[in-house]
């Protein structure tokens, strides 16, 4: 009996093997897919431009090291040359980097299946080819990639072990403003062969990723992007995409964000509802270009910590971006997860440039006078915190007031500084590990006058706002009766949003087209001022 229950198990763990393999065909296309295998692992001649993409991290059976291993392929004609070709080893064990960049021509690239032989510039031969079998005939999602530069080699086989993920859900997406493109990726190969680096050549073993564009999204004259790929320990693989428009920004819209998810054997998502937070940042050995090295990605009941391993893994021709692979922390429906990955980014950061908004006038009325600020080169990759600083009678010793705030204002309560006095302020903004960083400090002194213009000082304040903060509509009670009263709404840089006429001892205030957010009441009769109150509208 025993016998028979292990016979069993072992058909029935044969039986699903096949089942899960089942897509391991040619010709083969997913439901919904616009995409054809082999054919579209293949040259696609009319397209603008086309690249075949490989990353890998192996280890060495003989040193131990781990190696980090990108090759790509492009299919971009510029005369006398059919495109070019990169390929970069690091070592995580020494921190070194190899790479090469080359103009190469093909004898051969089909486009009936995957079959590039390259030769690059002053080169040997080099191939990213389907397998065949001992007759000739393709063995479905199977490949061999071999290419040398002076110092160091590749020579690896690739057994695909995950059915390909149709990137934007079909295969077929629109990126950026106006560009398109073909996209699948083989997120999980397994890897065997050998390498050569650091003048030793031994076998390797590790996995690997293809991933295969074609269409008019060009990384050397499109958009700036930061690309992402992980391998989960939960069977999760993940492609995640933000594509910044010239102005630094990354549109809320699936053609600038977009994450494709490989839940299981017959599972996908993609979504633009996520998050992705950057933690630190590091600036290249020239300090010309600053680039992340950690993010935080949140995606529904996703959580993950994405660090970057070999920090000076940049490449520099036909364009300078960084390309390197990472490690993956986090919880996934709240289980932990390791993994790891590669990250693309093309995209650097500048510092900061502030400028300050208000006050824009030397004097303050009141006991609250609002710091208000702005950015002049936006990033919405760029992360920013401030900080604040007050400097009295001088303005060279600064004291910090406020820390780490996330909004591009501050309310400084000016009591128990007497009537008279010089402030200066400097505001700092920077990232959340102060990598980049930049500040501003006031032009002028702000005097420091809280009586300025009130004839009626015992009426300074003596009002109630209720509710506040309020949704809809709000009531403004005075202590006694105003006559030829006025209102304004004055937003926190100081400009009127909106006035209102009255006498009496109260007034409705709708919001009606007014935006959410923090205010102030200003309340006058007959030209003099009598209150500012801050008030709330959500």
């Amino acid at each position: 009996m025993k016998k028979i229950n292990t016979l069993f198990i072992l058909l029935f763990a044969a039986v699903n093997f096949v089942s899960a393999q089942a897509w391991k065909t040619y010709p083969y296309q997913q439901p919904g897919s616009v995409l054809n295998f082999p054919q579209d692992e293949g040259w696609h001649q009319p397209e603008p431009i086309e690249w075949w993409y490989t990353t890998a991290q192996v280890t060495g059976s003989t040193t131990g090291h781990k190696y980090d291993v990108m090759l790509t392929y492009f299919d971009y004609p510029t005369f006398p040359f059919d495109g070019f070709r990169i390929f970069n080893i690091a070592d995580e064990n020494t921190g070194q980097f190899y790479k090469q960049s080359s103009p190469c021509n093909y004898t051969v690239n089909s486009a009936a299946h995957q079959e590039i032989n390259a030769s690059p510039m002053g080169g040997t031969p080099e191939e990213f080819v389907t397998l065949k079998d001992s007759v000739g005939n393709l063995i479905p999602f199977q490949y061999h990639a071999k290419a040398a530069a002076p110092t160091y080699n590749i020579d690896f086989n690739y057994n695909c072990l995950k059915r390909p993920l149709m990137v934007g859900g079909t295969g077929y997406l629109n990126e950026g403003a106006s560009s398109y493109t073909y996209y699948y990726s083989l997120t999980a190969l397994a890897v065997t062969g050998s390498i050569t680096a650091n003048g030793i050549t031994e076998n390797v073993t590790g996995t690997a990723w293809i991933d295969r564009q074609w269409g008019n999204f060009n990384p050397m004259s499109g958009e700036q992007y930061e690309w992402f790929s992980f391998q989960l320990s939960n069977g999760m693989d993940m492609n995640v995409w933000n594509v910044f428009t010239p102005q630094s920004l990354i549109p809320d819209l699936s053609t600038y964000k977009f994450c494709s998810e490989y839940i299981n054997d017959s599972t996908d998502l993609t979504t633009s509802n996520f998050q992705l937070e950057r933690l630190a940042y590091a600036y290249t050995t020239d300090l010309l270009r600053c680039y992340p090295k950690k993010w935080k990605f949140t995606q529904g009941n996703i959580d993950l910590t994405i660090t970057t391993i070999v920090p000076n893994s940049e490449v520099l021709t036909p364009l300078r971006f960084y390309e390197g692979a990472t490690t993956i922390t986090g919880t996934v429906n709240g289980v932990p997860v390791t993994g790891m990955g590669y990250a693309e980014l093309l995209h650097s950061y500048t510092n900061p440039v502030i400028s300050i908004q208000h006050p824009s006038l030397p004097i303050t009325i009141g006991d609250t006078l609002t710091i208000a600020w702005s950015i002049a080169n936006p990033d919405d990759g760029r992360d920013l915190v401030y900080d604040v600083a007050i400097s009295i009678g001088n303005n060279f010793t600064f004291n910090t007031i406020a820390s780490n705030i996330s909004n591009p204002y501050y309310l400084w309560n000016t009591t128990g500084v007497p009537d008279g006095t010089d402030c200066w302020f400097r505001i700092t903004g920077h990232s959340i590990d102060s990598t980049l960083f930049g500040s501003m400090i006031t032009v002028s002194p702000v005097h420091i006058d809280k009586t300025l213009g009130i004839k009626n000082i015992e009426d300074l304040n003596k009002l109630t706002i209720s509710p506040n903060p309020f949704t809809s509509q709000t009531t403004i009670s005075f202590k006694r009766e105003l006559k030829n009263g006025t209102i304004k709404i004055v937003d926190l840089v100081g400009k009127e949003v909106k006035s209102y006429q009255f006498s009496g001892t109260k007034i409705n205030i709708e919001k009606g087209e007014l935006q959410s957010g923090v205010y102030f009441i200003q309340v006058f009769s007959e030209k003099e001022f009598l209150a500012n109150e801050k008030i709330e509208i959500q």
